[in-house]
């Protein structure tokens, strides 16, 4: 019995994991995300790049959709019915015909029913074949162009989710970054208040000089406590955009900081955007499927051809008077007249084509509208990173001076607390400069199309 019970228990649970969907197994989270892992993890997990992956499967089907108009369609229908008609109002006057046979009929009395009721079974199969239909075919022409633009399209979301993953990263690398110095700056601010804490006790300060310590204490505590909601906030973020789950402990292992980047070349940087960009590669298919379209609509004035054919049993039951039935035939349609409808069409898909032209113009003018705010975006922020660098190595020594004078007694803690707010300042704007230079590199690297293969440490990408 035991044995029973236990040959049951696992047949419940193997069949419990074999129904488990895909997607409920446990999500391996990495000890370390850098910006690579993130990106990856977000063109894999996406919701943009799912959706536009499944609307390339959806290309596919309306391809194979359209492709069916040229192959045989072939049915097969079986039937089984009992009817009563009224002979005459069908038109059938069976009395009168009699009459007029007369002789014929041999004299016989032969009583008309007002209703006729019988049997009927028919079961046959059918095959209809195009032979010609032009608009069809560029239909399908134009189907075929519509899947290459759904894979433009998937081209274009991944290259936009990988420039949003590595900005959201960017985003919570600064956020670290911003904690760290909030952190450092409340380590220093209490080092003053022990100070002047000592440098009263001593009689060289004032009680007004420990208050002001201790206020500038509270405005640390009150920054570092800020830029830990904007580290949740920034991770949050990154977590959705890369598909991981929303209360992973991230640790990230990439740093903003690092040595300025050669910019490419103005000329070749937009030569390459306009080669490389899907963009500008879907602008393109969108005319050629435009073209396809027009020529769809035009190729509605011309012929259609096809052939149909039959072949079954029909009779009064399926094992009654059966007896073998087939048609054969060909059909020949011209359209003549249908009001304007093809006219309009023509219309329609001509006025859809200038459009896409319109938009194929623009396109290439926004991406190397793109390439140049990108680069020279770039440029300028390289020369604020330096002097953010050498703005926080000032900070640092003036505050230095000034704990030196306050330490001596020479001045009170004024100066102490003005350099301590300038270091503060420093740090944020050394931060707020390195993300600034990495979002702009990010950006270049969209604008060139290379947003996949960024990575904040290798000099090949900008």
């Amino acid at each position: 019995m035991r044995s029973t019970l236990a040959l049951l228990l696992a047949l419940v649970l193997a069949t419990t994991a074999l129904a488990a969907p895909p997607g409920a197994e446990a999500l391996q989270l990495p000890e370390q995300l850098s910006l690579r892992r993130a990106v990856d993890s977000a063109l894999a997990r996406n919701v943009q790049t799912l959706l536009a992956d499944a609307r390339r499967d959806e290309a596919t089907g309306q391809r194979r959709e359209a492709r069916s108009a040229f192959l045989p369609h072939l049915s097969a229908e079986a039937g089984q019915s009992r009817q009563q008609i009224n002979p005459a109002a069908q038109g059938l006057d069976i009395e009168s015909a009699l009459e007029r046979l007369g002789p014929a009929a041999g004299g016989a009395d032969i009583e008309v029913p007002d209703v006729m009721t019988y049997n009927s079974f028919d079961a046959r199969a059918r095959l209809r074949q195009n032979l010609f239909d032009y608009s069809a075919w560029q239909r399908y022409q134009g189907s075929r162009v519509g899947e290459t633009i759904a894979g433009d399209q998937l081209a274009v979301a991944r290259e936009q989710v990988a420039a949003q993953a590595a900005l959201d990263y960017v985003a919570a690398a600064a956020s670290d970054e911003t904690v760290h110095a909030a952190r450092a700056d409340l380590e220093l601010a209490e080092r003053l208040v022990r100070l002047a804490v000592d440098q009263e006790n001593a009689g060289i300060a004032t009680g007004v000089d420990v208050t002001r310590a201790k206020a500038r204490r509270a405005r640390a505590q009150a920054r570092l406590a800020a830029a830990r909601t904007q580290r949740s906030r920034a991770r949050i973020r990154l977590a959705r955009t890369a598909g991981l789950p929303l209360n992973a402990p991230l640790a990230l292992s990439d740093d903003l900081d690092h040595a300025p980047v050669a910019v490419p070349p103005e000329a070749a940087s937009i030569a390459s955007a306009l080669d490389a960009r899907a963009e500008v590669r879907l602008a393109a298919d969108r005319i050629a499927q435009g073209r396809r379209r027009l020529a769809a609509a035009r190729g509605e004035r011309l012929p259609t051809v096809a052939i149909s054919a039959a072949y079954g049993e029909s009779g009064n039951t399926y094992d009654e008077n059966l007896e073998d039935t087939y048609s054969v035939g060909a059909q020949l349609q011209l359209p003549i007249f249908d009001g304007g409808a093809i006219s309009a069409h023509i219309d329609g898909a001509a006025s859809r084509l200038d459009q896409q032209r319109i938009r194929y113009r623009d396109t290439r003018i926004q991406v190397e509208q793109d390439v140049r705010v990108a680069r020279r975006t770039l440029a300028t922020l390289g020369d604020r990173v330096a002097a953010a660098r050498a703005g926080l190595d000032l900070a640092g020594q003036e505050l230095e001076l000034a704990r030196d004078r306050f330490a001596a007694g020479v001045s009170d803690n004024v100066e102490v607390v003005d350099a301590q707010a300038a270091l503060a300042e420093a740090r944020d704007t050394r931060v707020s400069a390195l993300a600034e230079y990495a979002r702009a590199r990010i950006n270049l690297a969209a604008a060139l199309g290379r947003a996949r293969q960024f990575s904040l440490h290798e000099s090949s990408t900008p």
